[in-house]
């Protein structure tokens, strides 16, 4: 790294900056769907009184250079707790300075803390720079795992069917 980066747990006056940044990831990755989340949203998701998720806000050089969220899991098998990343994002003009492994390793010593038997995260099957990424720091990719999603109004209807 060239220039010392700043982790810290964002704020809740960070809910706008952090949409900001949702959107920016998404364009970079080429994400395939509308990005709908409001500060509003992240208000209650990250901020309220039982948070979903947490997020992370990475600075240098005086600016934020990028983000990440993160939530717990559990794992049937192992009777353990686990650490999804929801996001994790550089923004490209600091890219190629480590920031990115320093966020995700601050992400997997939260998990170390919190006693997770696994550290687990998805990629765009798209998104090539992030999957070397990933290899590189050596994580395994669950090829046998196929992610399924009830979106909208399709809850509700599972849920009364």
């Amino acid at each position: 790294m060239t220039t010392p980066l700043l982790i810290r747990a964002a704020h809740p006056s960070d809910a706008a900056l952090l949409v900001d940044l949702i959107r920016e990831l998404a364009v970079v990755e080429g994400f395939p769907h509308p990005v709908t989340v409001t500060a509003d949203d992240l208000q209650a998701s990250l901020f309220g009184p039982q948070p979903a998720a947490h997020a992370l806000v990475a600075q240098a050089d005086g600016e934020v250079a990028g983000f990440a969220v993160y939530y717990e899991t559990f794992a049937t098998t192992t009777g353990k707790r686990g650490l999804h990343l929801d996001d994790l994002f550089v923004r490209p003009a600091f890219q190629g300075r480590g920031y990115g492994k320093a966020l995700l390793a601050h992400v997997a010593g939260i998990a170390e803390l919190r006693g997770c038997a696994r550290f687990e995260w998805w990629a765009l099957n798209t998104n090539e720079p992030a999957l070397r990424f990933y290899q590189a720091v050596g994580a395994q990719r669950m090829e046998e795992l196929v992610v399924h999603r009830v979106q909208g109004s399709a809850i509700r209807d599972l849920a009364r069917s």
